[in-house]
């Protein structure tokens, strides 16, 4: 497929603007649509075209009203809806965003297998505004939610096309991109999408006549408020005469347009034409109606979002007659049912926009009111309406085209064919022969601005005779006359900017001798300005094409325009230049530099450059070879590159100057350990020489070599020599501003690891809980021998360091058994070192398993004891001689003696040694138990005699070493001392007679009743009970249970109480006690 010029495409449009009196806005070539290779997918797509207006002869003081769009689809499946959109867009487009000017269609595509052109038919024309320059035409895809099939849509294009085709959608594309740099580029989409319809001009030309109050089309939003519920007018009026329409003439209303900023969908309008007199509105009458328009439904629009507020065309479907003698008419929009904003234009002829309610609910209800009045001064509404004039009594009507932006004015005459003979006189006698004319359809320049009286005698071919007479105001069209391109040298090398543009002789260019004009600047950015700043600086790299309007200041739509560009003469690049540093081993700071190599970088044929050092003396060119610093150290110079063609030049420093070489750092020798004696270590640490290179010098970079001179990328930890013995590692300092390095080399020894013995465990006898104190004052003997240049060191294995192993006397820290490492070290080289591991174990002594007491209970008894370690035994008598070296020994003395075992195991003897008594006992006597009968705190002592050691019991069963017991209750104890040893005992029977001071008969089983202990064995012994009056309540048996504290079945109350005994042997024993309840 071929992209043709846009020329091509111009010739075919206007061809067919004259074969159809239409205007068709389309890129394709043809209308043959073929598949295009073009994807689609299952969401939401737009295919969009861009058109420049002005290249299909649309002028930018007319509006085009689209009345038809056409799309050709390749496939469809019947699931997906169509619909249009129209945009404005502008120069930034697609970075801008496109404002909607209208959009419609909503149709649901039918199955389509072969590319097929659909077009939309628009019942009411999209109004492109005039003063557009460009337009966006956008068909949208959208899936139908409740269609089972696929709602995939592939658009159609043509082989050629001379256009660019614009994509949006599939989740993907979030904007406009153009098919060229889709992820799958279609470089030829070529999309078929274009538009049909007509020019149409508000102002006044040939037949036609537009009453107009407003200056162009550029609408505001929200001027005026609305009413939800409907029901609201919006008018202007016109003076008949102000249009040129006169008392002689009919005025035949054939369209009317209106600004909507926001209107809710289902709201209709309808266009109706009162006459008004003077005293209007105070005169007003419905009766006045002289027609209307059909009522016109309009679509939901919103402006506020992405939008522009639109015109909207209603050509009437009955012209509306304005009868001759009318002067003055309102032209009233009616809106009915919810809620419409209208727009207006920021300038207007001044005349009065009305509005009036016919909602109760809404002001100014039933009357007429100025806009003006309401607080709304903005509200100049854009309404005209626009239809032919008739002359009444005359047969020939003269028609007048007076185009704002064309030099010459059209003259005509209707009814041309009855026409016989004409003569014009333009009322313009400056312009000499040029005045009158005698052709049909004559042209004339009119020598200034001003209102003219135009007369045409008109002959008819019947021979009758009509003199026409119309006025005409007059308006030199404006004119932007050619603006020299500007240069200027770029500002920043590379940047394609220049702030040096000098626009003080622009205006003067654009409007030579005119006055009263508007000057308006468009940059390549879109940016508009109202004076061009100076100087200027370009938006656009490189080149940069700037338009100029040139407008009338009393209607700005009416302009000329122009264009001028802004060029950038680029500086010469210098970018690449780089300081030049040289190494100083003498450190004078001065050096030779060659700079010629950046002269032949910097050069060109159209480039020359010149070099200054830094006190701006310049270099002569044929030294650039041998340039020696005039500063120590550091110099900066300056080159200058000059465009020979521009006269452009660019400036740069660099710097030349010496440097010294990093410092060399002496590092120490490095040792390994040679493990084997074979000359090299694997074992050399490295770990510290980073840590002191380079110091505190920066921007250093530091190699390493080893003695093969092959530099390494890093260097290895630990390292291993290459050299048997001693070797070397070169270290490389490099400053990395100036490539200027120093050397310095690090020695590697190896020296051989220790050669060590491994020692015997050493054992020592258990002095208690596994611990014991070993000898260890020949350990390193034991494990150096007598090598020199050697350390050892004892840790235990939790790699604790045992400082005072070697002290000759050291206690494991383990029980029984503990694992020792001696690491022994090279004192010159550390890191050369050998370990051994042995061990401390402590030995068992011989266990000794007799008692520490033996007794025997009569004397001429012997005891005989015996020990079953087979070991050296010795036994001791009480005074210290040896009785027995054997196992057993019987011994009868009394005593104290002892036993001594020895016991030899892993070279070491280990004795047990204890002590035993033996002693003497026999069976007790009881001489005599002394105790008391009804004793407060009553006590027991037991007096005995024997030899034994003896213990004492009142029941036979708990024992105790004193032979002393107290408060001891009444009743009956056998009483028993026994021998410890088991040498005999003695037992006899006490009764202790007693009783209790109180008592609580209330159930709690605590002292519930009570009685007198002790007495149970005498049988002829009674109780008798009293209460504290004498009386006798009761007499109790020594053997029953005591008294409960009733008396004759009833509780006796909380007292005091006597009682009397009278025992077997006659004694009489008396006292009381508390009876307590609760």
């Amino acid at each position: 497929m071929n992209k043709l010029f846009p020329a091509i495409l111009f010739l075919v449009i206007l061809s067919f603007q004259i074969a159809n009196g239409q205007i068709k806005l389309t890129h394709n070539i043809g209308t043959n649509p073929i598949e295009t290779g073009m994807p689609s997918c299952e969401d939401y797509e737009n295919w969009a075209r861009v058109f420049e207006l002005s290249d299909f002869g649309i002028t930018s003081g007319e509006q085009f009203l689209i009345k038809s769009i056409e799309v050709a689809i390749s496939k469809s499946y019947n699931g997906a809806n169509l619909q249009y959109g129209v945009y404005s867009v502008d120069s930034k487009f697609p970075e801008s965003e496109p404002l909607l000017l209208g959009y419609g269609g909503y149709m649901l595509l039918p199955q389509i297998d072969t590319p097929q052109i659909i077009q939309f038919d628009l019942e009411s024309p999209i109004v492109v505004p005039s003063g557009v320059k460009k337009i966006l035409i956008t068909i949208g895809k959208s899936p139908d939610s409740y269609n089972p099939n696929s709602a995939e849509v592939i658009i159609a294009g043509t082989e050629n096309d001379t256009g660019e085709s614009w994509y949006k959608g599939c989740r993907k594309y979030y904007s406009y991109t153009s098919t060229d740099d889709l992820e799958v580029p279609v470089p030829d989409a070529n999309f078929y999408i274009n538009a049909t319809g007509e020019t149409f001009s508000t102002a006044n030309s040939g037949a036609t006549t537009t009453l107009n109050p407003n200056v162009c089309d550029e609408l505001i939003n929200r001027v005026i408020y609305g009413c939800t519920y409907g029901g609201m007018g919006y008018s202007r009026d016109f003076i008949l005469n102000d249009f040129g329409i006169s008392e002689n003439e009919e005025f035949i209303i054939n369209s009317g347009q209106i600004g909507i900023g926001q209107v809710q969908g289902g709201v209709s309008i309808k266009f109706r034409i009162y006459e008004i007199d003077d005293n209007f509105p105070a005169s007003f009458s419905d009766n006045n109606l002289i027609g209307a328009s059909q009522e016109v439904t309009l679509a939901y629009y919103n402006s506020v979002t992405n939008a522009i507020p639109e015109i909207i065309n209603v050509e009437f479907d009955n012209p509306v007659v304005v009868p001759k003698d009318v002067k003055r008419i309102l032209v009233e929009v009616y809106q009915t049912k919810y809620y419409m904003f209208p727009a207006a234009t920021e300038v207007d002829d001044g005349s009065v926009t009305w509005i009036r309610s016919y909602n109760g609910g809404c002001t100014p209800y039933g009357k007429f009111l100025d806009v003006r009045d309401t607080g709304w001064p903005k509200a100049k509404l854009y309404i005209n309406v626009t239809g032919s004039v008739k002359h009444i009594t005359n047969n020939f009507q003269m028609n007048i085209s007076n185009i704002c932006s064309e030099f010459l004015t059209e003259f005509s005459v209707e009814n041309e064919s009855n026409i016989a003979s004409i003569k014009w006189d333009f009322g313009d006698p400056a312009s000499g022969v040029d005045n009158t004319s005698t052709e049909r359809s004559p042209f004339h320049d009119f020598s200034e601005d001003g209102i003219y009286t135009i007369t045409a005698n008109v002959t008819g071919r019947d021979g009758s005779i009509e003199l026409l007479t119309e006025t005409t105001d007059v308006k030199e069209p404006p004119q932007a006359y050619g603006i020299n391109n500007i240069e200027a040298c770029e500002s920043s090398a590379g940047t394609g900017i220049s702030n040096s543009f000098d626009t003080s002789n622009i205006e003067t260019q654009v409007l030579g001798n005119q006055t009263d004009k508007i000057i308006t600047y468009i940059d390549g950015s879109g940016n508009e300005y109202d004076a061009l700043p100076n100087p200027f600086t370009n938006t656009v790299r490189d080149r940069e094409v700037i338009k100029v309007r040139v407008a009338r200041k009393d209607e700005p739509c009416c302009y000329d325009e122009t264009t001028f560009d802004l060029i950038v003469n680029l500086l010469p690049d210098l970018s690449g230049i780089e300081n030049i540093f040289l190494c100083s081993s003498d450190n004078n700071g001065f050096a030779t530099f060659d700079l010629t190599q950046i002269q032949s970088d910097s050069s060109s044929n159209n480039i020359n450059t010149e070099f200054f050092f830094q006190d701006g003396q310049q270099i002569p060119n044929s030294q650039l070879d041998k340039v020696v610093n005039k500063i120590k150290d550091r110099e900066t110079i300056t080159i200058r590159a000059t465009n020979t063609d521009s006269n452009c030049y660019n400036e740069t420093d660099f710097t030349i100057g010496t440097t010294a070489p990093p410092n060399a750092i002496t590092l120490p020798d490095l040792t390994g350990c040679d493990d084997n004696n074979d000359g090299i270590s694997e074992f050399f640490d490295t770990s510290e020489i980073m840590d002191q290179i380079p110091g505190s010098q920066e921007n250093i970079r530091v190699s390493f070599f080893n003695s093969d001179g092959m530099e390494m990328n890093e260097l290895p930890n630990p390292y291993t020599n290459l050299q048997k013995n001693e070797d070397y590692l070169t270290i490389r300092l490099t400053d990395e501003t100036s490539g200027c390095y120093s050397e310095n080399k690090i020695l590697l020894k190896t020296s051989s690891k220790p050669g060590i013995n491994q020692p015997s465990d050493l054992y020592a006898c258990n002095e208690g809980n596994g611990y014991a104190f070993f000898n260890t004052e020949h350990v390193t003997e034991n494990i150096i021998g007598g090598q020199n240049n050697l350390s050892i060191t004892f840790y235990s294995m939790e790699g604790e360091q045992l400082n005072d192993f070697e002290n000759g006397n050291f206690q494991n820290l383990q029980p029984y058994d503990q694992e020792i490492i001696a690491k022994v070290e090279n004192i010159s080289n550390k890191s050369c070192s050998a370990e051994v591991h042995f061990n401390l174990r402590t030995v068992a002594p011989p266990e000794i398993l007799i008692k520490d007491t033996y007794q025997i209970c009569y004397a001429g008894e012997s005891l005989s004891l015996e020990t079953s370690e087979m070991y050296s035994v010795s036994w001791f008598g009480p005074n210290g001689d040896i009785l027995s070296n054997n196992s057993s020994i019987s011994i009868n003395e009394e005593g104290t003696y002892s036993l001594s075992i020895l016991k030899e195991e892993n070279g070491i003897l280990c004795e047990s040694y204890k002590e035993f008594d033996l002693v003497h006992s026999e069976a007790p006597t009881i001489d005599k138990i002394s105790y008391r009968d009804f004793a407060e705190n009553s006590t027991v002592e037991i007096f005995a005699s024997g030899d034994g050691d003896f213990e004492y019991s009142l029941d036979g069963i708990n024992f105790q070493d004193g032979n002393l017991f107290e408060d001891v209750e009444g009743g009956e104890y056998y009483i028993t001392i026994r021998d410890k040893y088991g040498c005999g005992q003695a037992i006899q029977l006490i009764n202790i007679i007693n009783y209790e001071r109180f008592f609580t008969p209330n159930n709690d089983g605590y002292h519930d009743s009570w009685i007198i202990k002790g007495i149970s064995d005498q049988t002829t012994s009674f109780i008798q009970i009293y209460d504290r009056y004498g009386k006798l309540l009761v007499q109790l048996d020594p053997s029953g249970n005591g008294w409960d504290g009733n008396y004759n079945g009833m509780p006796m109350p909380s007292d005091d109480y006597w009682f009397q005994v009278n025992l077997n042997d006659g004694k009489v024993h008396s006292g009381h006690f508390s009876l307590i309840r609760s």
